[in-house]
């Protein structure tokens, strides 16, 4: 009987040995981690997950891996384990600029805006040389939020000067630049952004606002048409169409267009007054 729990118990120690001395086999380890790239774009992310932790046993000390595997965990909005994924790849990699910028990420969709505000910050100071458009994007899309429109732009605006052809950028600039109240500057931006990526949703969109907001109604209808046309599902284009065809007197069409928007969001209040006040009309 001493003799069987003697060799349980040694059995047991080389296990533990065997599993906390895993030689560093920099090869292995980037086979594994090419392979879970692979099974993510394959949508196989269990899988994926899988090879990242195989690729890290055998590397632990790549930054790469972690942030990599952070991203597909933000994906998967596994948002904690994501943050430590980033967190650790800071730690092996202070100046890697995209893990900063993706540990705001998970911060931001944690509903926690000043530390993301604060991490984005801090990746645009990291290295002056490198192309900081997505944090300088990220910036002036919370300074929008809080309406600090001043801020929002010249943010938005350093972004477009590392790539002048970004259509999201221009976008959020122009709706800046129309909630600020320079409605050419916003036009200008809008139609540019179009030029670049005519399938623009949101472009649309804000142009469709814009048009509103001159009482260029046919405009406002035609553009807001052609954001549903991209995406039949954005409700809110349905609503600011109806808001658009009421002012234009075209009290039907404006019910139709509000009786799509319940019909694809029924419990949206908002959605309902309006469809009531047509209908009353």
């Amino acid at each position: 009987m001493r003799r069987s729990l003697l060799l349980v118990l040694i059995s047991s120690l080389l296990i533990a040995c065997s599993s906390q001395d895993t030689k560093i086999d920099a090869n292995q380890s980037l086979s594994h981690y090419k392979l879970a790239l692979e099974l993510a774009q394959l949508s196989l992310f269990k899988n994926a997950l899988e090879e990242f932790d195989l690729a890290i046993k055998f590397n632990p000390e790549d930054p790469k891996i972690y942030r990599k595997k952070g991203i597909l965990l933000f994906g998967l909005k596994k948002y904690e384990e994501a943050k430590n994924s980033f967190q650790k790849t800071i730690q092996l990699n202070p100046n890697d600029v995209q893990a900063h910028i993706n540990l705001g990420m998970v911060q931001y969709t944690s509903g926690k805006k000043v530390e993301a505000l604060k991490t984005w910050e801090h990746a645009v100071g990291i290295n002056h040389d490198d192309n900081d458009s997505k944090a300088l994007n990220n910036i002036g899309n919370i300074y929008k939020t809080k309406n600090n429109l001043p801020k929002a732009i010249e943010f938005y605006q350093k972004a477009i000067t590392y790539e002048p052809t970004n259509s999201t950028y221009l976008n959020n600039l122009g709706d800046s630049y129309r909630l600020a109240g320079d409605l050419e500057k916003a036009k200008v931006t809008l139609l540019r952004s179009l030029e670049v990526d005519n399938n623009g949703m949101l472009t649309h969109f804000n142009l469709g606002i814009l048009y509103q907001t001159e009482g260029k109604l046919q405009k406002a209808i035609d553009s807001f048409q052609k954001s549903l046309n991209i995406n039949p599902s954005y409700t809110e284009a349905y609503y600011q169409l109806a808001n658009t065809h009421l002012k234009a007197n075209n009290k039907e069409s404006a019910k139709q267009s509000m009786e799509k928007a319940i019909q694809a969001d029924p419990g949206n209040l908002k959605f309902q007054e309006l469809f009531n006040k047509i209908s009353a009309s």
